[in-house]
């Protein structure tokens, strides 16, 4: 089993030697790694002549963007699995594709958890449309078949939510495979392009409107925006913590209990 792991790059020059550091170090080498830099300013090239020898692809021009970039580096891929590690974000140890290919890759798409901060974010262990009503998988934590992501590269039209269109085509429409497995895959560097452009709610809302018919915007808008407060409550629990979501769970519970005994009106709602 081989992995393209492809990174890509523009004027963050210390995050792309942090990226680079954690890609060669890996104790599992059965893998490619793919560089495209977007024509940097700052010594990022510098950075990519230093480690060459490690690097089995690269390219320092200007591109269309985040998107045409990772398409770039899609195209010259040559592994079963790619994984987009863009500069600054780091696997979470050394051994993170070491424990990822014992774990029976069979499937179009598997996502481990990412980690921010102290925080461990978990992919969801089961794929269904709600999932992509508020929140997207994370590339830097998902394996995507090689042959899937050529067929079907990123919408280089949108500028932070052509990942998002992809898994969402993908595993919606076209029902593609998909696993979830229980290992953390990578430290997301906050301030990046992904945490300013990512998942812009406007495109996600333009892209919803041209996909799907009114039935199923209805639903849409009111897992995202309805006005009761559980509703506005429990849209807050796929940011919670596992065990603040716990308590959170009973506090809702017991909140219900006593709404219903109250007969309060917003009860009704649910």
């Amino acid at each position: 089993m081989k992995f393209s792991i492809i990174t890509i790059n523009y004027n963050n020059a210390n995050g792309l030697l942090r990226t680079i550091h954690s890609v060669i170090t890996q104790t599992y080498r059965d893998f490619e790694y793919i560089v495209i830099d977007g024509g940097s300013s700052d010594n990022s090239k510098q950075i990519i002549d230093q480690f060459q020898k490690k690097i089995d692809y690269w390219v320092s021009e200007p591109d269309g963007g985040i998107y045409a970039a990772m398409n770039k580096g899609t195209n010259v891929a040559k592994g079963d699995y790619c994984i987009y590690m863009n500069s600054g974000d780091v696997f979470y140890s050394e051994t993170v594709l070491e424990k990822v290919i014992k774990q029976n890759l069979q499937e179009d798409i598997i996502s481990g958890d990412l980690a921010i901060d102290d925080l461990i974010l978990q992919s969801p262990d089961h794929v269904t449309l709600k999932v992509f009503y508020k929140r997207s998988l994370y590339h830097q934590a998902t394996f995507i078949k090689t042959s899937l992501i050529k067929a079907h590269p990123y919408d280089e039209n949108l500028k932070g939510a052509a990942d998002w269109k992809f898994f969402l085509e993908t595993l919606i429409f076209q029902n593609a495979t998909y696993k979830h497995i229980n290992i953390t895959i990578a430290n997301f560097e906050r301030g990046g392009y992904t945490e300013q452009h990512g998942n812009s709610r406007s495109e996600v809302n333009s892209e919803l409107i041209k996909l799907f018919p009114q039935r199923i915007l209805d639903d849409y808008y009111d897992y995202c925006y309805g006005s009761s407060p559980y509703r506005k409550m429990m849209n807050q629990v796929e940011i919670i913590p596992p065990i603040k979501k716990i308590i959170f769970n009973i506090n809702v519970l017991i909140l219900k209990i006593i709404n219903v005994r109250l007969k309060s009106k917003w009860i009704k709602e649910l």
